[in-house]
């Protein structure tokens, strides 16, 4: 019964966009999927499921947000599609499996040559496609492979019917502001509130403008190994901070062996057959310790603090050194020099950034309004955006008169 969640997905849409009888009709299907919904529907382009069963097209557009390179378990036999992968857990499950990119590849290990398109039957099917990811599924999700060569060499460029965009430095889901779980012994904190809700009210405005006007979206930004800011993990340059332990490891995809009939949707091994790991790559960090190469928000543009995608198990009885799933770490700026020097953090100081609060606000705004030209924020979104950032300039700056809060 599991793989019927696609049929049924396909056949809603369809009896949407074109029964004269539809109770909801539609013009234009857009999905919007986010993490376990996402790679679902990275496995329903897989298995060519935009096209129902009299040979229309199904959704005209679709948002894959925080999928990584995952699919999952949707559609196999004693299937279990709330079953994902992480470093520790969950591990022998079928999510982050070859093929990852959409553009067909051979794997030279395995021989396999496959695609994320390579079911479709028509291509003229295919929809316009956003993938978001933020920073945490390059570290947990292995979201590199989504667009470069198997062997980690090279970029892989997308269709013209895709856009990939990260949304630099966020963690899985947005952190509460503010934190409140400080580590031990560190003026970090586990979880980060870095906000990209902001861009993604954008990007849907994108999704349908693309779809219902034909109006091409943004370019796609992303880290590229062409660039630079897509890198090993031991090539990250972040800044050495004494009391912020940098990870060694990320979450890796193995080449997986589930027996001869995983094909037909049937595993015959389990725990399958491990052969090497692909190759994972990260995006490179700037003197902040803030990623480069995707969408840069306000937060990062503009910076009060660091923001990291990652988060090791420090104050947890073991594994300190394996990373916490879905979360960052964020870290204030020292807000002066003497304390800067105090700390012997090499992160510049908010003194020497900025003025006063108002210097600090205007910059926002600034950024904000580069960010509107780019079409990553909407205009209405700058007055909310500006709010935010006064609240945490208040927020950072009160932590140094009140000792009690964390």
């Amino acid at each position: 019964m599991v793989g019927l969640g696609l049929a049924a997905v396909r056949d809603m849409m369809s009896y949407a966009k074109y029964d004269p009888a539809s109770l909801f009709p539609v013009k234009n299907g857009i999905a919007i999927g986010i993490s376990q919904s996402g790679r679902f529907l990275r496995q329903f382009l897989y298995q060519g499921f935009n096209t129902d069963e009299h040979g229309r097209k199904v959704f005209d557009g679709l948002i894959i947000h925080t999928a990584g390179a995952g699919r999952g378990s949707f559609n196999h036999r004693f299937a279990q599609p709330s079953r994902d992968a992480h470093r520790y857990s969950s591990f022998f499950y079928p999510t982050d499996i070859f093929p990852f990119t959409s553009r067909t590849q051979a794997d030279p290990e395995t021989g396999l040559k496959t695609g994320l398109f390579t079911h479709m039957d028509n291509w003229g099917h295919l929809p316009n496609i956003f993938y978001t990811n933020t920073g945490y599924e390059y570290w947990g999700r292995a979201a590199s492979l989504i667009h470069t060569t198997t062997d980690g060499a090279r970029d892989i460029e997308p269709y013209p019917n895709e856009r990939m965009y990260h949304l630099a430095s966020g963690q899985h889901f947005v952190g509460r502001f503010p934190p409140d779980s400080k580590l031990p012994g560190s003026r970090a904190y586990r979880g980060t509130p870095l906000n990209f809700l902001y861009t993604m009210r954008a990007l849907l405005a994108r999704m349908v403008a693309w779809v219902r006007d034909h109006t091409e979206p943004p370019p796609s930004a992303y880290p590229r190994i062409d660039a630079g800011t897509l890198v090993p993990i031991d090539k990250v340059a972040f800044p050495k901070l004494p009391d912020v332990t940098f990870p060694q490891v990320a979450h890796e995809a193995y080449r997986v062996n589930y027996g001869p009939r995983w094909q037909e949707g049937i595993i015959d091994r389990q725990p399958p057959e491990l052969g090497k790991p692909f190759p994972i790559l990260v995006p490179q960090v700037n003197t902040f310790g803030n990623e480069l190469g995707g969408v840069r928000s306000v937060e990062i543009l503009v910076p009060l603090a660091t923001y990291t995608p990652w988060s090791l198990r420090t104050g947890f009885p073991g594994a300190t050194d394996e990373l916490t799933d879905f979360l960052g770490t964020y870290i204030p700026l020292p807000k002066t020099e003497a304390e800067r020097r105090e700390a012997s953090d090499p992160r510049p100081s908010i003194a020497s950034l900025y003025a006063d609060k108002k210097d600090y606000l205007t910059s926002v705004e600034r950024a904000a309004r580069s960010l509107v030209e780019q079409r990553f924020l909407l205009d209405e979104d700058v007055p909310r955006v500006v709010a935010r950032a006064a609240q945490h300039w208040d927020w950072i700056f009160r932590l140094s008169r009140d000792p009690t809060r964390n």
